[in-house]
This record gives structure tokens, C-alpha cells and sequence, in this order.
């Protein structure tokens, strides 16, 4: 999900910033930008400019990966870092990923794993984990091969859309977020991980579709329905402001003002798609079909809070940069990454006169994106569209800019995804 984050204890598991209204209900905890973790990890902390530089070169890298590998899972969702709590001799964890499904964390003893600043989680020093056996119901959803020899236990390996992996062993573990606690959770003890995670990490936290990410393990283990919704701040002007994300009746968005489309999903794919009907800018409406006869095909589109940028099919991105290109009266410039296409000399979004932009998903969810979702400053006095051309159009994403400012729920139980235009910082 820029990248996101969720402040969490690992075994137990206890959120920096939770609310919690009782078992059943739900709770809440805090959003962090990836690039606000620099200085805690002490890190040498990019500029604004280098961070939405590297978040664009990231949404391109995932966008790829993503049409090559259509199986796999993304590892660019919602992170953490895992830093000791000295106090409570615990951990805080760290990634939390709405495009995977398992939750796992680097183990000991860990035969090949990336280099973390924090001490690895040993399970012996662990009362409530327990191995999950090789014939499980559970084991059979993850693991090709569940039980190998000599090793009744079960083994998994999970690889990700940008070519990080994790192989190790699934066990029960007792998570608790706050005072909310979700015992014998399944989670995957990583012994050879690898990839994309430079020290950042640690591991994940599934919240993807399948019966073992932890969304849908909270409506087995605490009859938490499969609900989470989560508001995504303007994190490069800020990089101190957070978030929220919220589980359960907690996430539940209502309200005059909200407005809610069908939630698709693929399978195996564990991201979730609606259905792009149109776009408007200003008083012209762009149809998401390439032709008027052409049937509007269903979940043209992924929603994913691990791309920064949103990316549209060829001819719709055509029209919106010609549209745009119209209606805008500024000077153009050429983006000095050599990413964007439509910029102008700008030395803030507030400078020019955009006009608003509707996302028209079905249902009559018309989506208003105003111009922070749709342009965003690269460079001294160089501000750009935040949209680009899809590399194929079978493979479209609204991605987290689009999505700034907004409170979006996700009603897995209804299959309905929810928008809410608020200050989310």
C-alpha cells in the first residue's frame, strides 16, 4: 500500500495507537508512510522529492511483476518496522499487506534471511506457539507439498509479485492488537526470506481474501466480521502525519456522504477489483470502453493500496491527458524523472487551476477525486498528472494517490467497497 504502515507488538502483537470497544467490535490503529521509518531505523531519510521518485520507480517495478507473475502476491501493502519494546520485552512488527494473505515474520533459527536492525522472533521462547500439522485443512491452502519427510509439521513457501519470498514453518500462534486478542492464529515462522525488504522489515501481516489472512482468521478466532477500511493521509507533505485502519464493526463507513460500488474478486488473486464504468473531467464524460458497442467488461480494475500511482488503459489515459491538456491553462514542463507525462510549471498543486475528476465505478458510485488525488509536485516548480498509461490493459489499478484523504472501507462479507471523502491525517 507510497507504502503504509501499522505499529503492532509481535507475540503479542499491541498497537501503539488502539481503540478497542470490546470482543466482537473491532479496533483501530495508526497509518505510517514506509519513508517515515527511515529515522527510527536510523536510515538516511530521501528527500520528498526522492521518496515519490522512488515510490513512482516502485509502482512501475510492482505493476510489471504483477503482469508477469498474475498468481503471486505483493509484498508493497502496509508496513512496519519490528522494533524491540524494551519495556514489555516485546516486538513491534512489521508489514501489514491488504494484497497477501499470510502473516509471517522471520525466525530463528533462520538459514538465509535479509538483514533486519531488530532481533529475530525465537519460538522457543514462546509458551502459545505451537506447530501446525502437515494433514490440516490449513496447511493444505498454503503448501503444494504439506508434508515432506521426516517433518510432521507444516512447511510453506510463499513468494511475492516483486521477487521476495519467505520459506519456513506454520504454526498457532496468540496475537493481541490493544487489549484485543485473537489466540492460536495461524502465522508463518520464516527461516530463508528474501528480496525487496532491505532491513526495513520483518515480515507481514496477511490481509488479503484467503481463509488464513488475519482478516478473515478474526472472524473464525473472535467473530469479527470481514471488515477493514482505512484512511490514507497526504503523506509527502507531512512525514510525520499518520493514518488509520480499522477491523471489524470498527471499520464499518457510514454516513449521508458515502457511496459504495461491488467488490470483485479473482481467483487466485488476492487483490480486489471493481468495475470502472467512466471518467469525468469537468462536464466530459470518458467511457472506460474502448468502443461505444463494446461490452463494459466487470472488475476492470484493481484497487491496491501498495501502488502509488493509478494506472488506467491506454485509450482512457489517451483522453484524460487530452482532456487535461485542454482545459488547463499553464505552462507545459517535462518531468525531470522522466516519468509522468502531463506537468506544469507549478510550484504546488494548489497553483493551478485543475478541474475536479470523477471516477465513475458502478453501481453510481461517482467518485469524486479532487486535484491532491490527481496531481502531485515532482520537482521544484514541476507539478504532474499521477496517472499513467496501463502497460496492458487487462491490468488497470486506482492506485493510493487516487485515494488520498479518502476513507475507504472494504466489506469482504458484502462485497461492497465503501468511499468517504475526509481529512485523514
Amino acid at each position: 500500500m507510497p507504502l503504509i504502515s501499522i505499529f503492532v507488538h509481535l507475540f503479542l502483537f499491541s498497537s501503539l495507537a488502539t481503540t478497542n470497544g470490546g470482543r466482537g467490535d473491532g479496533f483501530t490503529t495508526s497509518l505510517f508512510h514506509r519513508d517515515t521509518l527511515f529515522p527510527t531505523l536510523h536510515l538516511p531519510s530521501p528527500s520528498r522529492y526522492e521518496r515519490l521518485t522512488n515510490a513512482f520507480r516502485r509502482s512501475f517495478s510492482r505493476y510489471a511483476t504483477l503482469l508477469d507473475h498474475s498468481t503471486t502476491v505483493s509484498t508493497t501493502g502496509i508496513h512496519t518496522p519490528l522494533i524491540p519494546n524494551n519495556e514489555e520485552g516485546e516486538y513491534v512488527m512489521s508489514i501489514a499487506d491488504t494484497g497477501s494473505d499470510l502473516t509471517w515474520t522471520q525466525c530463528m533459527p533462520c538459514l538465509n534471511c535479509f538483514n533486519q536492525s531488530t532481533p529475530l522472533f525465537n519460538p522457543r521462547n514462546s509458551s502459545s506457539y505451537r506447530p501446525v500439522p502437515c494433514t490440516s485443512t490449513a496447511c493444505r491452502s498454503i503448501s503444494i507439498f504439506p508434508c515432506m519427510p521426516h517433518h510432521p509439521s507444516c512447511t510453506y513457501n510463499y513468494n511475492y509479485a516483486d521477487q521476495s519470498f519467505t520459506n519456513g514453518d506454520l504454526a498457532f500462534e496468540k496475537l493481541t492488537i490493544g487489549s484485543f486478542k485473537l489466540h492460536n492464529t495461524i502465522i508463518g515462522c520464516g527461516h530463508q526470506n528474501g528480496g525487496a525488504f532491505k532491513g526495513r522489515t520483518s515480515g507481514i501481516i496477511g490481509l488479503g481474501t484467503g481463509s488464513i489472512s488475519l482478516v478473515s482468521q478474526m472472524r473464525k478466532i473472535a467473530n469479527l466480521k470481514r471488515r477493514f477500511s482505512y484512511c490514507l493521509p497526504t503523506f509527502f507533505s507531512d512525514s510525520n502525519v499518520t493514518g488509520r485502519i480499522n477491523f471489524g464493526r470498527k471499520a464499518v463507513v457510514s454516513g449521508r456522504k458515502v457511496i459504495s460500488t461491488p467488490l470483485m474478486s479473482k481467483f487466485p488473486s488476492p487483490f480486489h477489483f471493481l468495475t470502472l464504468e467512466a471518467i469525468s473531467i469537468a462536464n466530459k464524460r470518458l467511457e472506460a470502453t474502448n468502443n461505444v458497442s463494446s461490452a463494459l467488461e466487470r472488475g476492470n480494475i484493481i484497487i491496491d493500496s501498495g501502488t502509488t500511482l493509478t494506472f488506467l488503459p491506454q485509450y482512457l489515459y489517451n483522453a484524460v491527458i487530452s482532456t487535461l491538456a485542454s482545459v488547463v491553462r499553464a505552462k507545459r514542463v517535462e518531468d525531470p524523472s522522466g516519468i509522468l507525462e502531463l506537468c506544469y510549471v507549478a510550484a504546488k498543486v494548489d497553483d493551478l487551476d485543475i478541474p475536479i475528476i470523477t471516477a465513475h465505478f458502478s453501481g453510481g458510485a461517482a467518485v469524486k477525486l479532487l486535484p491532491l488525488n490527481t496531481f502531485v509536485t515532482v520537482a521544484d516548480n514541476v507539478t504532474c498528472l499521477s496517472f499513467k498509461s496501463s502497460f496492458d490493459d487487462n491490468l488497470n489499478i486506482f492506485g493510493n494517490l487516487a485515494q488520498v484523504n479518502i476513507l475507504i472501507g472494504y466489506d469482504l462479507e458484502r462485497k461492497r467497497l465503501s468511499f468517504k471523502h475526509k481529512v485523514c491525517a
